[in-house]
């Protein structure tokens, strides 16, 4: 059955404007079984992204060699039809997209909003992002949600929310990737696993200490670990540790010591030891595996920040939790600056991405992911990190992970449709 909808253009919306139409209703909805993976297409990328500001990306990640095409015409106004339209149409791979693991990060961070003020804003000075009560009739939704298809998570936001897009559509963010490392560890020191984890010290003299300066004899040790694993594990944050008996834990971050972070994979550029371009997590801990153990631990000295990690018991298909407090999940969590973005945002990325480790030039694909996580690397608009799972698989990926990205942010359709109003009733007549 074709539903007659009554498409209409929106004007902008502070820095965001729909996209095509205001309310999109999916047609017959039927399941299909599960996808496992998606299929990747090469179609013109077409939506608007935030703007990218610099910044100091992970250690294993070099400057981009090139500057991707990525054109995006103006879309005209969709007309009155008698046949279906939907603004995610001018989404580039969304239909081929499976935006299940967003769909289960949105599940968790709704269940953290469960303990907030209804009438707290997402964002506080950015009324655009709306207010918690704004997003709860989604959050009733998503959560009567249980295993899902991939046309359920599809349904879902098409449903519930809007896509928007920036004012910028010359512009593109910078989109890099991380993950949470398996280390082996050792209760106690030797010649092999020297690296202390260090818990964070009750001296604040003490914990702004600059890398060099620490030692197991500043600070209580939970565990010791091969340097270069120790040092990966704090450039990515946090990861799981595993003890000789087989015990792990999760070795959380638990803060730093206030120094400014600094690519140890650019000082490697800069020095003549290794090619920009050909700057991974590998290629450099190979690089510490041939100059031997004195010369490593000086290259990672010319990073003076240090990361303090705390032990957590590791639940069975639970994540590290990000800095907004929900455990994160793999392909569906993204690292933004929370001064540009809220947390719990849907946001619709259009980039390379790698399809196995090593692969540095990755497939033009289409992901949606919700904002739960930030980093000291992670700076200004359209700048974002994605998070990829646990272990050396996700690590090769996220190694490897840094391309331009177009940004399209999604708004509960509501919200959306109540800006628009707001926006089009201030405007002045001409």
């Amino acid at each position: 059955m074709i539903r007659r909808v009554r498409c209409f253009c929106i004007g902008s919306i502070g820095v965001f404007s729909l996209v095509g139409c205001a309310t999109t209703h999916p047609q017959n909805h039927t399941k299909a079984e599960p996808i496992t993976t998606n299929r990747v297409v090469t179609d013109t990328i077409r939506t608007a992204p935030a703007t990218s500001q610099p910044s100091n990306e992970p250690a294993q990640m070099p400057e981009p060699d090139l500057e991707p095409d990525l054109p995006n015409p103006k879309l005209d106004p969709a007309p009155e039809s008698d046949t279906f339209d939907s603004q995610y149409s001018h989404l580039t791979y969304w239909q081929n997209t499976d935006p299940r693991p967003a769909l289960t990060a949105f599940q968790k961070t709704c269940r953290s909003w469960k303990k907030r003020d209804k009438q707290a804003w997402l964002s506080k000075g950015n009324s655009q992002f709306g207010q918690i009560k704004d997003w709860l009739p989604a959050c009733r939704k998503v959560l009567d949600i249980d295993k899902p298809f991939q046309t359920d998570a599809i349904h879902f936001f098409q449903t519930h929310f809007e896509p928007v897009i920036s004012q910028s559509p010359q512009d593109t963010g910078l989109l890099t990737g991380y993950y949470a490392p398996e280390i082996a560890v050792r209760k106690t020191a030797n010649a092999e696993f020297n690296a202390p984890l260090l818990a964070r010290p009750n001296v604040s003299a003490i914990q702004n200490l600059p890398r060099s300066a620490l030692s197991d004899q500043s600070a209580t040790a939970l565990a010791y670990g091969r340097p270069i694993d120790v040092f990966f594990l704090q450039i990515q944050g946090s990861g799981q540790i595993k003890f000789k008996d087989g015990t792990t834990f999760m070795a959380a971050y638990n803060g730093h010591n206030g120094h400014i972070y600094k690519s140890i994979g650019r000082v490697l550029i800069q020095n003549g030891e290794l090619k920009k371009g050909a700057v991974s997590k590998q290629a450099i801990e190979t690089w510490m595996q041939n100059v031997g153990v004195e010369r490593a631990q000086d290259l990672m000295n010319n990073n003076p920040r240090y990361i303090y990690f705390k032990l957590e018991p590791i639940k069975k298909g639970v994540g590290p939790k990000g800095a907004a407090g929900v455990p994160l999940t793999p392909m569906g969590s993204l690292a933004i600056d929370p001064r540009n973005y809220p947390y719990g945002l849907p946001i619709w990325l259009e980039a390379n991405l790698p399809v196995k480790g090593g692969d540095f030039d990755g497939q033009a694909t289409g992901l949606l992911v919700i904002t739960q996580d930030t980093g000291s690397a992670i700076k200004g608009k359209g700048r974002g990190d994605l998070y990829f799972g646990i272990g050396g698989a996700a690590g090769a990926k996220a190694g490897v992970m840094k391309h331009k990205a177009r940004w399209t942010v999604l708004l509960p359709t509501a919200l959306a449709i109540k800006l628009a109003e707001e926006n089009t009733e201030t405007k002045p007549s001409s």
